[in-house]
């Protein structure tokens, strides 16, 4: 038996020391960065974003986090503007923010005072509830209403019923 000999082929595979923690990444305005929020997916890496700055933009995922990191509708990332083009419309998203990091960024200030960060569900309002169709799962009904199916079961049942005699 070889010396030191402590496993096989795959031994060291899970070694790798990972206990790190992250840096909160925060935005270089000489950089031209700025924050957004996610409003749609395009297809094919890209994006439409609401730029904290005001602005709608397309965003397309730099080539470092494509198949690496996925996006989502309102996540919020950290985007690079593109000066090099005729179109001021255009950016790379290059890190998106979990939820705790963005609890952090806002509490620093980071993000102005009048953006909704938080994702909302949006409710549409039909009118008349009436007109709506409720389902109850494991609640009690009324017990008159059950008394009245029953009996007019029965009579359904007498009426069907038909005496040999009777022809």
């Amino acid at each position: 038996m070889p010396p030191n000999k402590k496993g096989g082929k795959k031994f060291k595979k899970g070694k790798k020391n990972t206990a790190f923690t992250k840096a909160l990444i925060y935005r270089d305005p000489k950089e031209q960065q700025e924050y957004a929020k996610v409003m749609r997916a395009k297809g094919g890496g890209r994006f439409d974003l609401q730029c904290f700055d005001g602005k709608d933009r397309l965003g397309i995922i730099a080539g470092t986090m494509r198949k690496k990191v996925w996006i989502n509708k309102d996540d919020i990332v950290l985007v690079c503007k593109w000066e090099f083009t005729t179109e001021i419309d255009k950016c790379s998203i290059i890190h998106r923010y979990g939820p705790d990091e963005v609890k952090k960024l806002q509490k620093e200030g980071e993000f102005p005072e009048n953006t909704q960060v938080d994702a909302e569900s949006e409710f549409i309002d039909y009118g008349n509830d009436e007109d709506m169709i409720r389902f109850s799962y494991g609640e009690p009904q009324d017990s008159s209403s059950d008394e009245e199916e029953e009996e007019e079961e029965e009579e359904e049942e007498e009426e069907a019923v038909i005496d040999i005699n009777d022809i």
